[in-house]
């Protein structure tokens, strides 16, 4: 019996031993292959290995494509292109655009600081409508310290963190120790917040001293005649640091587990109410340290300050692709999404547009933009 064993080219079909070439099934006449075969030495490729590389590149694209973050930097980039569709000649000056983009810079800063513990709350699956609240009675409490109290800064700093950890411990205490929903235990706070705000600011606002020190967090750099803020530095080594905690660590896992479905959480073992205890500490330490930022930046702060950051930070988490409802979202997304919050403002103003329809159009794309999301979810 012979021992002679069938060799097959790359697409399955068998080949005489003798020479390589395809055989006819029927007749075993042999047959020119359809295209170049795989060669022993290194040589062609055969055509279904190259068929094979060709859709696998269409798939890497086509993954690249469909991801959220994708979508939302062009959606940036629209927007920001109207700008010189409807304002060439501010568009084509680079003084005046370096302006525009410092301001573009200095707007979302706080959006994105803040918005980097929104984003662990929400896909944790919960949320804070205290931020804004928070902002303004971090910033205030860092100038009343070293004012009052005589703190340097790095004091005054840890004091106004620790505040903002106790507001946080006690949120995430009521919603998940009490069972009181978030949407009541953070609007409630919003006000006390807010109060609190108002009464240590009885002339209407609170400076920060003069001290070399506040500059590494209220200063900037020049490039090009481009001002940068120190706290758009902050925002993006912020958002770095704590999106790889969320993507490589066993606690961002922990955190897209509990959003995604609870009770299965609960029976792998995740302890979901310290997740959602720790989530709710991070948001109010950060909006915390956003107000310091920006007053070290300003250089006062109104006891109004923050008003409606809560939604607009909400708005950007959720633009950028983050799953209003849990389990889902990335920083990448929450970085660009309030990268397109920061520049609809821009666009308007620029354009003359009223505050009313200001406020009314940034209304439309938010409520537009989270329809579109649970749309496209379905």
């Amino acid at each position: 019996m012979s021992d002679a064993r069938d060799s097959r080219s790359s697409d399955g079909t068998p080949d005489d031993p003798s020479d390589g070439t395809p055989a006819d099934p029927s007749d075993g006449t042999p047959v020119e292959p359809d295209g170049p075969t795989v060669a022993t030495d290194g040589g062609t490729a055969d055509t279904g290995d190259a068929r094979a590389v060709s859709r696998a590149g269409d798939s890497l694209l086509q993954r690249l494509i469909s991801r959220r973050e994708v979508g939302v930097f062009f959606g940036f980039l629209v927007l920001f292109g109207l700008i010189g569709v409807t304002r060439p000649d501010i568009f084509l000056n680079w003084g005046s655009m370096s302006g525009i983009t410092s301001r573009l810079f200095r707007s979302v800063a706080p959006y994105i600081i803040i918005g980097i513990g929104m984003s662990y709350l929400i896909i944790g699956g919960e949320f804070d409508l205290s931020v804004g609240s928070m902002y303004a009675v971090g910033g205030i409490t860092f100038a009343m310290l070293m004012n009052d109290f005589n703190l340097t800064v790095l004091a005054a700093l840890a004091a106004v963190l620790v505040v903002g950890g106790v507001v946080g411990l006690t949120n995430g205490v009521i919603v998940t120790k009490a069972g009181v929903p978030s949407l009541i235990t953070t609007i409630g706070m919003m006000s006390v917040l807010r109060g609190i705000a108002y009464y240590f600011t009885p002339a209407g606002s609170r400076q920060t001293p003069d001290l070399a020190l506040i500059d590494v967090f209220g200063g900037s750099i020049t490039v090009a005649g481009l001002e940068i803020q120190n706290q758009i530095f902050w925002a993006i080594g912020l958002t770095v640091v704590f999106g790889f905690l969320l993507q490589k660590t066993r606690f961002g896992y922990h955190v897209y587990a509990t959003g995604d479905d609870q009770e299965a959480a609960e029976m792998a073992g995740i302890d979901t109410d310290r997740v959602k205890i720790v989530n709710f500490v991070l948001t109010a330490v950060l909006a915390s340290f956003a107000g310091v930022v920006a007053i070290s930046y300003f250089g006062s702060m109104f006891g109004s300050a923050g008003i409606g950051f809560e939604l607009l930070v909400i708005a950007a988490v959720v633009i950028g692709g983050t799953n209003l409802f849990g389990g889902e979202g990335t920083l990448l997304g929450m970085f660009l999404g309030s990268l397109v919050i920061g520049v609809i403002p821009v666009l308007l103003v620029l354009n003359g547009m009223p505050v009313e329809l200001q406020e009314f159009l940034t209304g439309v794309v938010i409520i537009v933009a989270v329809l579109l999301d649970i749309l496209i979810r379905r």
